[in-house]
């Protein structure tokens, strides 16, 4: 991985699709498998790569439109079916057949909305922590502050980036919990990440999440989908999460790491490789299946 200052961001390569810009960041071996690794609310695909840089796949990690240096896309698609377009756009202009989707948290539901559609594009998803059931109202006071009329842009465009190391940080650690922050996740530039554009995408996503996860509908029974959820998690409920996987994929494969919180692919990068490598692979590990008290920890 080429070295880069801390507060800069990792640069890879820009395309254009319907005149928006897309970032991709490559990693892994050009020849091998592709495997389009998608990041969750408030990151980046640099964020998402970190820990899977050692897989003899080819790793194709997008910054999300309105986060990194992809162009937002308009307010009304900002959520995860309009989003599944504008990754079926992408693997179209990509042209490798089809791919693997790795996503974590939130990403998840705009993968799961393109597996519905067209599931031709996919070979398989492997979820991580996956958000993807309607959610009930939560307080999220200073997101919804940031983005208030009157008072929402000075907040947004001065008071946090201004701060944006201490808010990176404290929403780091807060995904991290039970388990100590990763000493790599301080190398991610916090004034790229905490921006006006990038808070305004995360409230817009969020907004109209659960209205898009209530029109999703069941996956194709011959796709391959893999769950790996910490049993710790605090920001996404894996018993709510998984039933609600389970209603719509009944050959659903899930694991759990005992004592790990939301963060699993930097706290047990080893066992996102190796359940990546399975499914690439068409293997479905026993150590994958979930039976009730099911505990792997790398």
């Amino acid at each position: 991985m080429l070295k880069k200052h801390p507060t800069q961001p990792r640069l890879g390569t820009i395309s254009v699709i319907d005149d928006r810009e897309v970032h991709v960041l490559e990693s892994g071996s050009p020849n091998g498998s592709p495997v389009v690794v998608l990041h969750g609310c408030g990151s980046l695909a640099e964020e998402v790569l970190l820990p899977l840089e050692n897989s003899k796949h080819r790793l194709i990690a997008i910054d999300r439109p309105g986060y990194g240096l992809s162009s937002p896309l308009p307010p009304p698609e900002r959520g995860p079916l309009g989003q599944s377009f504008w990754i079926e756009r992408f693997l179209e202009t990509l042209a490798v057949g089809p791919v693997t989707i790795v996503a974590h948290s939130i990403g998840s539901a705009s993968a799961l909305h393109l597996a519905a559609r067209r599931s031709e594009l996919i070979k398989a998803l492997l979820l991580i922590s996956p958000c993807c059931s309607p959610l009930p109202p939560k307080p999220l006071i200073l997101l919804r502050a940031a983005v208030a009329p009157l008072i929402g842009p000075p907040i947004r465009r001065h008071i946090m980036p201004r701060w944006a190391s201490f808010f990176l940080r404290h929403g780091l650690r807060s995904s991290s919990f039970p388990n100590a922050l990763p000493a790599h996740l301080n190398l991610l530039p916090a004034g790229h990440m905490i921006r006006a554009g990038a808070i305004e995408t995360m409230a817009d996503e969020l907004r109209v999440f659960n209205r898009d996860m209530a029109l999703l509908a069941g996956e194709p029974e011959q796709l391959p989908v893999h769950v790996l959820f910490g049993s710790q998690d605090l920001i996404v409920d894996p018993n709510r999460h998984i039933a609600w996987l389970r209603q719509r994929y009944p050959g659903l494969l899930v694991k759990r790491l005992e004592g790990v919180g939301h963060m699993p692919h930097h706290v047990a990068p080893a066992v996102v490789l190796r359940m990546l490598n399975a499914i690439i692979e068409e293997r479905s590990p026993l150590s994958a299946v979930d039976p009730p008290r099911l505990t792997d920890v790398a």
